[in-house]
């Protein structure tokens, strides 16, 4: 099986450092992960989402482009293989909670960008999980602290995270398939 890269998080940092909103490169994985989740044939100019609109370097659109293209790839026909795109685990644990917060804050911008509904929903394993990632959005990360206990904490998370991102995104396909009423999100121009 193919092994399918995304820009690492210092590579996606470099390049979101030169564009107008400058955003967090989990979080703008996050915001990927949510459209394709959300709606992977989606029209939206997600990139111009991320950049502020600006007249952007060549080095910037096709790093943009392979972690889009890479994240569709991954959710599509690797699902299992799904990499987050986070801090390394030698950067401090305050600050890679932080990146996990914003991941998930992006994850969920991404699927009501495309109208998944988020809140009010029917009980259920995908409402659980939505749930799940609007508290992560708003943990505390200025709280931890780096201990072998946070530190373990932390991966669980990270790794019940990514197993939520798969649940959501394989839910709402087979709501697509049967319903087909995620919404679009051509409007967002």
């Amino acid at each position: 099986m193919k092994q399918i890269t995304l820009p690492t998080y210092k590579e996606l940092d470099a390049v979101l450092s030169k564009t107008k909103l400058k955003l967090h490169p989990s979080q703008v994985h996050g915001l990927v992960c949510g459209i394709m989740c959300g709606d992977p044939n989606t029209a939206a100019s997600w990139e111009e989402l991320v950049t502020g609109g600006g007249k952007e370097q060549m080095a910037t659109h096709e790093t943009l482009q392979a972690l889009y293209e890479g994240t569709a790839t991954q959710l599509n026909e690797f699902l299992f293989e799904l990499q987050m795109i986070l801090p390394a685990d030698t950067v401090e644990l305050p600050v890679r909670a932080e990146a996990l917060t914003l991941w998930c804050q992006g994850m969920l911008t991404g699927l009501k960008l495309t109208q998944v509904q988020i809140t009010g929903r029917e009980p259920s394993e995908l409402t659980e999980a939505l749930n799940d990632f609007i508290e992560i959005a708003k943990m505390n990360y200025e709280e931890v602290v780096s201990s072998e206990e946070d530190e373990e904490a932390y991966t669980e998370l990270v790794e019940y995270v990514r197993m939520a991102v798969i649940l959501v995104y394989q839910d709402l396909r087979e709501g697509d398939a049967s319903v087909g009423t995620t919404g679009s999100a051509n409007s967002l121009h």
